[in-house]
């Protein structure tokens, strides 16, 4: 037990990781405020009758900002919200306004989807992490003190950290599950159904393109292989072998990707990539990849200016 503990004690959990979930969920709010009429998607006069408009205005008025304001005002401060929060300043003031713009999209969006209440849920349970993260800016490494305040804190955020990533387990349990229940999954079937479909299908320019395989014998494996991923996600919250949790994070990451190509749902792939990058990225290989990235387009640009600056002064 006492080795368990010490474990926990010297377990980093104040890392980049966390600014970088809270980036993801920050830019697919932010492509969802922006790109859409905040007048027409928080319109309750489209599809609520007067009694539970009545209800729903009382309700929204205390926590939304698209309630308590002009659209275009809400949009504005929403933006001006989730522009700040991607430069990492401020984590301990930051994460309530975060959490708060995205119970406002919650609340006061007519077309509201799982990928908006999992960034909803994710912003609210990062809010005590962020409030103790010792950091002025959270995308710097944390400073490693050994005190035993800051271990107290390490032990306790590291447990609570665990029930966050057992809600994300969750989530793909009842995603497998639920799809069990379905004949369109049981029988290999969906895959066709949901590709060719009117209003939520893939493009028609991919329909050509999975009609090779789902109209094949092959249908059935890809329908299948959807439950079992999800299934597997779900097992990882068992796993400790770095390699496979790594296999599994890429995978998923892939697969929501190919969502998004295929149904067009943007803001859920951003909040499924940070649920997937809190859960499996243990050794922050998804932010170390992305600063890689970055210092050699950094390092390009500099040494292209300092050719341009040899050739005007030659």
């Amino acid at each position: 037990m006492n080795q368990f503990i010490s474990s926990l004690e010297q377990k980093k959990i104040f890392t980049e990781r966390l600014m970088l979930v809270r980036l993801l969920l920050a830019i697919g709010a932010l492509l969802t405020i922006t790109f859409n009429n905040i007048e027409y998607i928080t319109n309750f006069d489209l599809v609520l009758n007067d009694e539970t408009k009545f209800a729903a205005i009382i309700f929204f008025k205390q926590f939304s900002i698209f309630t308590l304001f002009h659209p275009l005002i809400a949009k504005a401060i929403s933006i001006i919200i989730l522009l700040i929060i991607t430069t990492g300043y401020l984590p301990q003031l930051t994460c309530f306004l975060h959490a708060w713009v995205h119970l406002s999209i919650c609340n006061s969006f007519l077309g509201v989807d799982g990928g908006d209440q999992i960034a909803s849920n994710l912003s609210i349970l990062l809010i005590p992490i962020c409030i103790f993260d010792n950091r002025l800016n959270q995308w710097n490494s944390s400073k490693s003190v050994n005190t035993k305040l800051r271990k107290a804190i390490n032990v306790f955020f590291n447990v609570y950290y665990f029930l966050i990533l057992l809600q994300v387990a969750i989530i793909y349990l009842h995603a497998g599950i639920g799809k069990l229940y379905i004949n369109e999954w049981r029988d290999g079937t969906c895959a066709y159904y949901w590709f060719t479909n009117n209003i939520f299908g893939a493009p028609m320019h991919l329909q050509k393109l999975y009609n090779i395989i789902t109209l094949s014998s092959f249908t059935p494996l890809i329908t299948w292989s959807v439950i079992i991923l999800e299934l597997g996600l779900f097992a990882c919250i068992l796993a400790t072998n770095i390699k496979l949790k790594k296999t599994f994070l890429l995978t998923g990451l892939l697969f929501h990707f190919s969502i998004l190509i295929t149904h067009g749902l943007v803001s859920f792939f951003f909040s499924m990539a940070s649920a997937l990058i809190l859960y499996l990225d243990d050794e922050n290989i998804i932010f170390d990849f992305f600063k890689t990235k970055f210092i050699s387009l950094k390092n390009v640009l500099q040494s292209r200016t300092l050719r341009r600056r040899k050739k005007q002064l030659a």
